[in-house]
């Protein structure tokens, strides 16, 4: 039997016109992607291809063992085959089942991110799911379209104990970042931005004062 490194250099012979592989540890195995979506898995030495709807054609007159893996003292099935000796030398079907397994998951992921909710993002949860909706910002397309800074100011008109780390949540949330790995210069400019929301906000206060002052 192949080592699983060694198999991920062959299989990615068979199938480079889909394009460059990424793969990295997973599973006690390793999965396999194309431009961040996986659409495989590898684990001693066998491949095991995502379910699709040409898998589902060829597993009704081939079936293939399905990818299993021990959680909590419990074997669990994934939605992956295990590609046997018959399926590795037919190349052409090998490409077809690679290739409709990477356009599946695609497809997958593209669903998965127009119908998650807000607090599915990086850095969100409940609590800011449910302020923003409170703003009107329901879907992450209107988060987006709203912005970080003005986003960020309709929910400080709710919450005023809402700081500088809200605009990092937020920013993550858009980046699909964890906020502590924002980039530095993007921190930065978050950070100029509230400072001087700040002192203009604190400025406005002075002169609200100031002048109630004078009309007593």
């Amino acid at each position: 039997m192949i080592s699983s490194q060694e198999c991920i250099v062959q299989f990615k012979k068979k199938i480079t016109l889909l394009g460059d592989i990424d793969f990295k540890t997973q599973f006690g195995g390793y999965s396999l992607s194309i431009d961040g979506v996986v659409f495989a898995l590898v684990k001693q030495g066998t491949v095991y291809l995502r379910g699709s709807e040409a898998m589902s054609f060829y597993l009704a007159c081939r079936p293939l063992t399905p990818f299993e893996f021990c959680k909590r003292g419990s074997a669990v099935s994934l939605n992956y085959f295990a590609v046997d000796s018959e399926l590795w030398c037919d190349e052409v079907n090998l490409l077809k089942l690679s290739r409709s397994a990477l356009v599946d998951a695609k497809n997958c992921r593209i669903y998965k991110q127009s119908h998650r909710r807000l607090k599915d993002l990086p850095n969100l949860g409940i609590r800011f799911e449910t302020l923003l909706k409170e703003v009107g910002i329901h879907t992450e397309e209107q988060l987006r379209q709203t912005g970080v800074e003005q986003s960020w100011i309709l929910m400080h008109q709710l919450n005023k104990h809402l700081g500088l780390s809200t605009l990092y949540y937020l920013q993550g949330a858009i980046m699909g970042l964890h906020h502590a790995v924002i980039p530095h210069h993007i921190r930065e400019g978050l950070m100029a931005w509230h400072k001087e929301f700040t002192a203009h906000s604190t400025q406005s206060s002075v002169s609200g004062i100031r002048r109630l002052g004078v009309a007593l």
